[in-house]
Order: C-alpha cells, then structure tokens, then sequence
C-alpha cells in the first residue's frame, strides 16, 4: 500500500513532466527525485534532485527545468564525452588543428573511459574545443595525449540545452602521430565486444586469442 501511495506521489509531482513526455511517463513516475542514472538509448538522464548544481549556466534551473532540459538534449550532445562525466575518464588523445589567443581545438579526439564494474569503453568526438591553459608549449599539428575534468554546461542558441566540455588539463605529452579509428572502425569494436560477452566460452578466454577460431 505504501508503495503504491509513494508511486502515486511521484507521478502527481511528475505530471507536467509526463504530460510534456507521454512516452516516457513511466520512467519519469517511477525516478523522479530519485538519486539514480538512467540509460536510454539516446543517452543518459540524471534523476537527482541537486544534479544540476554544478552545470556551468545553470543556476537558475529549478528541478523540472533540469529534467526538461536533459531530456530534450538526449541524442544531441557529446555522447562519449556525457559517459566520461557520469562514469570515469580514462584519457584523450587528438591533434591540435586549431590554435588562438585563448582556446584550441582537436579535430577529432579519442576517449577513453570505464564504467563503474570496471568495463572499458572508447569513442572519437570531433572538433572539441577547449582552453589553452597547459598547451602553451604545443603547435598546430601536433599529437596530444592528457587527462581533463569533464564538465557540464548550458548551450544556447536554438533554445537551452546541455553539452560537455573538457577543462584543468593534466598529464598532457606529445606523442607520435597515429591514425584514430574510423567510426565504422569503432562500430564493428562495439560489435565484437558483444559478440565476446555473450559466448558461452567468454569466462575461459583471454579476450587474446579466440578459442572457437
């Protein structure tokens, strides 16, 4: 009984979310205020109730404005750079292309993060733009490897939305020049590791050498 009266609670506190978003009306019910991550297949909606305190130009969201403002960014923002922040960053890796007086840009940048059990995942972002700070001693053309916070902010333009960037650099080296893979590269990578998982042979292999080759 007091399960169904707590359910009934969040959805009359959800309505105009759920009345905005029929199609998610169940997910919104049953999470809302809750301090849990949900993963959708354009992405990730953080339910907390004090999530939105450290997104940069967004002090002025109210609770449903942080809900709102997600779920109208899901699919349209950084993807690898969103699983970076909720998750754990492992490192990039880009080229600088671009350079002026206070910023500089990689075309394309490899990410690596790991989920909270320890899975590893990789992915490419292109044309990211970030502070100079750190980079002072590198030129157009060269190849970065560094660690970076990964933030939040309000993105303006058609309408308010979320993006991610990338700030207080570390551990930043020159590395050699390397090709990044391909997005069909990275597809089929995300493809065989499925096909890892899922064989009934994956608690004996070494993920080195396939046993069924």
């Amino acid at each position: 009984m007091k399960h169904d009266e707590f359910h009934q609670d969040q959805l009359e506190k959800a309505a105009a979310l759920i009345a905005k978003y029929p199609d998610i009306a169940d997910l919104l019910g049953t999470h809302y205020g809750k301090k849990v991550l949900v993963s959708t297949y354009n992405g990730v909606i953080d339910f907390s109730l004090d999530g939105y305190t450290d997104i940069v130009g967004g002090n002025d969201l109210t609770y449903d404005e942080y809900l709102d403002i997600q779920i109208r960014s899901l699919g349209t923002y950084r993807r690898y750079l969103a699983m970076c922040y909720h998750y754990v960053a492992a490192g990039f890796r880009g080229q600088i292309e671009k350079i002026n007086d206070n910023y500089l840009c990689f075309k394309h940048l490899f990410v690596e993060g790991m989920f909270f059990d320890g899975e590893m995942f990789d992915g490419k972002e292109d044309h990211v733009w970030m502070s100079n700070q750190g980079f002072e001693s590198f030129c157009v053309g060269d190849c970065i490897s560094f660690c970076a916070d990964v933030y939040r902010y309000i993105k303006t333009g058609r309408g308010r939305s979320i993006d991610y960037g990338l700030c207080h650099p570390s551990a930043i080296h020159k590395i050699q020049p390397y090709r990044l893979p391909s997005d069909d590269e990275l597809s089929m990578q995300a493809i065989q590791k499925i096909i890892c998982e899922t064989c009934f042979l994956s608690e004996h292999c070494n993920r080195v050498f396939c046993l069924r080759a």
